[in-house]
């Protein structure tokens, strides 16, 4: 546990000297959810399933901070490590690689919290905190974001050769999920296809307003999360056993 807290202090000193994630995980979320409010309103609207856009704007914006962190600080942090050599290093020192993700994975929810304080900060005093219905299922929405797609970030950050490859695998990614999963227009005011296609994406969004604003269960938004986690582990599983083989294969030539 020592070792831990100390990587996690490591890693977020690292984690927070990279500009591109600050901006995406806590400037950006609270920027456009102060935009999108404010210009659909607070007036009930068939496409927010009944409730005021700007409620559904301020719960959405919590899961953005998910996407931020996951999708782009944690696969760049990782795919660094890997392509200095630094995971052998500390697996040199008797430091596992899985510690070293943990500590990442702590840091990362531990700066998703301080992503969604921002946004609730700004929404106060401007369009308000909507009422959470469903409390404790939101805060379930919240790690069960965390988790599936923090595991889709340690896939892309060992897949990957590189840091910039992981960076521009990570904004591919984000830009889509977050538009077509609900922190842009809600599945309610999609066309057909397009909520097709949304209903099929891993977000962290619908797990939190649905709960939040009571018009779907937490239940309704797992699925895809689910999936899409075990695919990103089959990932992990089939990385590291490559590169464990390729390390094996590395020594017996040395030998």
């Amino acid at each position: 546990m020592s070792r831990l807290a100390t990587l996690a202090r490591v890693e977020a000193r690292l984690l927070l000297r990279d500009w591109t994630v600050l901006v995406f995980a806590f400037a950006f979320p609270a920027f456009v959810m102060l935009i999108l409010a404010g210009v659909f309103g607070s007036q009930p609207d068939d496409g927010y399933a009944g409730q005021r856009p700007d409620d559904y704007y301020v719960a959405a914006s919590i899961g953005v901070p998910i996407l931020a962190l996951t999708l782009i600080g944690l696969p760049v942090a990782l795919a660094s490590y890997r392509e200095r050599g630094v995971l052998r290093r500390f697996e040199a020192f008797g430091v596992s690689p899985l510690l070293v993700v943990g500590a990442q994975g702590l840091v990362s929810c531990a700066l998703v919290a301080v992503g969604g304080a921002v946004v609730l900060l700004l929404a106060a005093p401007t369009y308000g905190i909507p009422h959470i219905v469903h409390p404790a299922q939101v805060v379930a929405g919240v790690l069960s974001g965390t988790l599936a797609l923090g595991a889709m970030g340690v896939a892309i950050g060992l897949a990957v050769p590189t840091a910039r490859a992981a960076q521009a695998v990570g904004m591919f990614l984000f830009f889509p999920l977050y538009l077509l999963g609900g922190g842009g227009p809600p599945k309610g005011a999609m066309p057909g296809a397009m909520r097709s296609i949304a209903d099929a994406l891993p977000s962290a969004v619908p797990p939190i307003t649905g709960p939040w604003l009571g018009t779907t269960s937490l239940a309704s938004g797992l699925l895809p999360l689910a999936l899409w986690a075990l695919a990103a582990a089959g990932v992990v599983a089939l990385v590291t056993r490559r590169d464990s083989d390729a390390h094996r294969s590395g020594i017996k030539k040395r030998g």
